[in-house]
């Protein structure tokens, strides 16, 4: 039997939660709500929604929605989210959980008062080659982890032209989040210390108020330094709106990832090069790429009572390290990571 599910925020990535929704043959997909009145219309019509509102007080007061997507600006996620724990619906929160400390536990708090699940949807954990690559690291193919690199860009348009709230947001926020969770699951390990470098200027006279980069240089603490480097700079003439690179260098090998470009992983051992075929978007094992994926991760959590794929208390630690991170490059020297 389908159960009723609903959508706040049909922006960027709430119309990804769109399209999942309407294509998991269980679920109901109920509302799709956003402020923006023809928008939310446009997509409830797309996807297949019984129904449109702009106020989500409509969606809590319905008893056949048992779980909400919170897909609001970055800054905007605490009262859809503590509304919909308080009604007794089971949350996906987008990625960062929050922009604030006091906000992050804020949701947190509400959902476990409620006993409703709360998930981030951190979904690069459900991205063949970052799963590929945890699982690489803990059969110890490449030996003890001594050095990352991370990219994760967007072009230009993203900031200008794609979200109209990136003066609230950086890229920082927007990629860095993910970033910071997906080495860390990989590693299975916890940041240390920072020193962290922004400039800003272009996106200012852009009229968008917002870095235009953030470089991060983090220890961890096993040892391991990753390098974090998210820019909103890329030019509009990019061959794709988002550059995905990870690097990870260990004592016995390497692995290479590309999300952006043709080979999507490389791992090297000191007996092989291997090149392992991988089901990258648009495909996926369930609904066509990862990203509608870890959607389905959440329905499933949902009605078969599973671990969700990142907890609320993931997403806090989260929003504590870009907070630090970006503290840091104020300062303009190292800080202590949040424990």
């Amino acid at each position: 039997m389908k159960k009723g599910f609903a959508l706040i925020g049909a922006g960027l990535f709430g119309q990804r939660h769109a399209q999942a929704y309407q294509r998991h043959p269980l679920v109901d997909f109920k509302y799709v709500c956003d402020l923006d009145e023809a928008r939310a219309k446009s997509v409830a019509e797309a996807h297949g929604a019984a129904a449109y509102t702009t106020d989500f007080n409509e969606i809590m007061a319905d008893p056949d929605v048992i779980a909400v997507s919170v897909a609001t600006p970055d800054p905007a996620h605490r009262d859809a989210v503590v509304a919909a724990a308080k009604a007794g619906k089971h949350i996906l929160v987008e990625k960062p959980l929050a922009t604030t400390v006091e906000d992050a536990e804020a949701m947190i708090a509400a959902a476990n008062e409620a006993g409703v699940k709360l998930m981030v949807d951190f979904h690069n954990r459900a991205n063949p080659p970052m799963v590929a690559a945890r699982d690489a690291v803990a059969r110890g193919d490449i030996g003890k982890p001594s050095y990352v690199y991370t990219r994760l860009s967007n072009t230009i348009a993203v900031p200008r032209d794609m979200l109209k709230w990136s003066s609230q947001s950086s890229a920082l926020w927007f990629l860095g989040s993910h970033m910071i969770d997906v080495v860390g699951w990989i590693l299975n390990d916890k940041p240390m210390r920072a020193y962290v470098v922004s400039r800003d200027g272009i996106l200012k006279d852009l009229g968008v108020d917002a870095p235009d980069f953030h470089v991060a240089t983090v220890e961890y603490e096993s040892g391991t330094v990753g390098v974090f480097e998210h820019t909103w700079i890329l030019p509009d003439t990019y061959n794709t709106v988002k550059d995905l690179k990870v690097e990870l260098l260990g004592s016995k090998g390497a692995i290479n990832i590309d999300g952006s470009h043709n080979r999507t992983m490389e791992l090297y051992t000191q007996n092989k090069g291997a090149f392992p075929d991988m089901l990258v978007p648009p495909f996926g094992p369930h609904l066509t790429g990862f990203v509608l994926d870890a959607v389905v991760h959440f329905v499933e959590a949902v009605l078969f009572d599973k671990p969700v794929l990142a907890t609320g208390e993931e997403g806090l630690a989260n929003t504590k390290i870009i907070s630090a991170l970006i503290e840091a490059a104020r300062l303009g020297q190292p800080v202590q990571m949040p424990q």
